[in-house]
């Protein structure tokens, strides 16, 4: 598999396949009916999703919070691609396009079940479990250096 990656806007075709993912990967699943539009702030997101040829494989949201900070949102990837490193890879690559525009500084919300692979990549915990949209969640963060 030769993943690539796109970063695209809110007005972008791609935005609505990616909505597709995100809503049955990370709503659906887990029984939810909202839609990941909902949560998106279009104004300031800047999304990248990774494929595999055409196909959408997965996507992630950056969110600027400050000069300095951004947040990872909405992380999906395809339930076939799953352990296959391609979580890793777009990780991989938001990090390079956060470091790129002068951030240093990645918070986001884990899932519980998702807080072993993001501590493989690097993320401390901060704080306990909270919910979000009624799922157990926990602040991580990551501090990126710039090795360019």
């Amino acid at each position: 598999m030769k993943i690539s990656f796109k970063s695209f806007t809110h007005n972008s075709p791609l935005y609505e396949e990616s909505i597709v993912l995100r809503n049955r990967i990370l709503i659906e699943a887990v029984g939810r009916h909202e839609d990941c539009r909902d949560f998106d702030f279009p104004e300031k997101d800047i999304y990248i999703s990774a494929f595999d040829g055409n196909t959408l494989i997965g996507t992630a949201i950056i969110t600027p919070l400050d000069d300095n900070t951004v947040q990872m949102r909405q992380m999906a990837v395809e339930n076939t691609c799953q352990g296959k490193g391609i979580g890793r890879a777009i990780s991989k690559e938001f990090e390079r396009v956060v470091l790129q525009n002068g951030y240093l500084k990645v918070i986001l919300h884990a899932r519980e079940s998702a807080v072993p692979f993001y501590k493989a990549l690097g993320y401390e915990l901060v704080g306990d479990v909270f919910y979000e949209i009624e799922i157990a969640h926990y602040e991580m963060n990551k501090f990126l250096k710039d090795n360019s």
